[in-house]
């Protein structure tokens, strides 16, 4: 994604950032990634004006990704009209945005995938709210080579696909971690998304394990959906069942009652984000569905032993 003081430069800069445009920084020294004699060059930057995030370029031609991040915007960051040469997928996390591409509009929710095709012109309509995304700039053609049975799209995507949460997750751990194998690990961590790309485009996986109808909806909206404040109620309603019916089957397939697997889910997702990013706590909690930074603090020690800061602090070691 571009923000508007990269977009007047798009034809120059299309295949790269133009490093005039960003804050230099260093997300816990990451920037040259040494992997049993591979040497996996990441640039890593700070477009101005954003809450945390960082945008990444600089891979090699066969891995397929051009760029790639995860930003959290502020209201008040345009993203003007621009394109790319590859398609750009976008995962929005948290908040509501409105694009357009291609002439068409685009109301995108928390779960909604936006995927641009090569070309075609798209930018952020408008003013938002704070809010929280994904984003990865592929070449289609380099993963399909590898992978020639994937299903590739021909037009803008817009649908509910928060399952590539994981996909993206991984990919900016590949991005912001030192690990081993770093090289291996980006070009599977890119076919990976890619793959979930694909699978979303498919009609709807077929569950090989038993679970009741009921459970498995309500699993799947609070795999998807944490940041929501759910209500036992709530997801009752969802699956047209009594409340304490739908804890009873949650608490006898899972061994734990909804809201006790919601926050758990919740707290995977914040350890994640503490190693990953350097967004703030507050922005943190609130964005999974936490009341306060209190509360996910409260929460986190309880399933982890440990504070939000202190896990952070002992991970940027």
């Amino acid at each position: 994604m571009r923000s508007s003081n990269r977009a007047r430069g798009r034809r120059q800069c299309r295949q790269r950032p133009c490093p005039s445009t960003y804050e230099s920084f260093d997300l816990r020294g990451v920037a040259d990634v040494q992997a049993t004699g591979h040497n996996l060059q990441v640039s890593l930057h700070r477009p101005s004006g954003l809450r945390a995030g960082f945008h990444a370029d600089g891979f090699a031609p066969g891995s397929g990704l051009l760029h790639a991040g995860e930003q959290w915007v502020p209201e008040q960051f345009l993203i003007e009209p621009h394109d790319h040469p590859v398609w750009e997928i976008y995962l929005q996390q948290h908040g509501t945005t409105h694009w357009v591409a291609g002439g068409e509009s685009y109301a995108l929710r928390p779960g909604h995938l936006f995927a641009v095709p090569p070309g075609v012109t798209h930018h952020l309509a408008g003013r938002s709210g704070n809010h929280h995304f994904y984003f990865a700039a592929v070449d289609l053609e380099v993963v399909g080579a590898r992978h020639p049975g994937l299903r590739m799209p021909r037009t803008v995507v817009h649908r509910e696909a928060g399952e590539l949460t994981y996909a993206f997750a991984q990919l900016v751990r590949e991005l912001t971690t030192r690990y081993e194998y770093a090289e291996t690990g980006l070009a599977l961590a890119v076919d990976h998304l890619v793959l979930a790309f694909s699978r979303s485009l498919a009609p709807a996986a077929v569950p090989q394990l038993a679970m009741h109808p009921a459970v498995r909806t309500v699993k799947r909206l609070l795999d998807q959906e944490f940041h929501e404040h759910w209500t036992l109620k709530e997801l009752a309603d969802r699956v047209g069942l009594a409340p304490a019916y739908l804890a009873e089957l949650f608490a006898g397939e899972l061994g734990q009652p909804p809201h006790r697997y919601l926050n758990e889910r919740r707290i995977d997702r914040a350890r994640q984000l503490l190693e990953t990013s350097d967004v703030t706590v507050t922005a943190l909690a609130l964005s999974l569905g936490f009341s306060s930074s209190q509360h996910l603090a409260r929460v986190f020690r309880q399933l982890t032993g440990a504070t939000p800061t202190a896990f952070r602090s002992s991970r940027s070691r």
